[in-house]
């Protein structure tokens, strides 16, 4: 018989946060851990100026990358024991987000850009697709997050595109 779990308080409770998703204390613990960490990293200063500025896509592309660097170095490991509030816990993709203060939806965006950016972008594995490559120049008209979103349905476009005429795979 297996001994019934337990949790500590701090990961049932539940605060709101600014967008009214809800947030638990625990991940709120391990992302101020991580923040703690990496906002004393050169990158991180660049990061953060860079989200207050319109950015074409090749440097959104930059941002994405230094995030996809963390979600690889913290996802799947876990904090250290004594961490008040969160000690031994394996972190998950969220609660690395939490350390930019994103949505998960905001760093699994940025993990299906870079890989769909590797294949179709410039040198891309499968193809180089011209309007692709174009995009990355192109100043966004109103914000980066449009552009963002616009990039990646036109990369999800491409995709799909190489997917029908390549059904064997590559």
């Amino acid at each position: 018989m297996t001994p019934p779990a337990t949790l500590a308080p701090s990961a049932i409770s539940r605060t709101p946060t600014l967008s009214g998703a809800a947030t638990s204390a625990l991940d709120n613990a391990v992302g101020m851990w991580i923040k703690g960490i990496i906002s004393k990293e050169p990158q991180w200063d660049t990061f953060v100026k860079n989200r207050s500025r319109v950015l074409k896509m090749s440097e959104q592309l930059e941002q994405y990358k230094y995030v996809q660097r963390v979600i690889d170095r913290y996802e799947g490991s876990t904090t250290p024991a004594d961490l008040e509030g969160a000690g031994g816990v394996k972190i998950s993709k969220a609660q690395v987000m939490r350390a930019f203060n994103l949505p998960l939806s905001w760093g699994e965006d940025c993990t299906e850009t870079l890989v769909l950016t590797t294949l179709y972008g410039p040198g891309g594995t499968r193809c180089e697709d011209a309007r692709v490559c174009a995009m990355l120049e192109e100043t966004p008209p109103i914000t980066t997050g449009m552009q963002a979103k616009k990039y990646l349905t036109l990369l999800r476009e491409v995709h799909g595109q190489w997917t029908i005429a390549h059904p064997d795979g590559p």
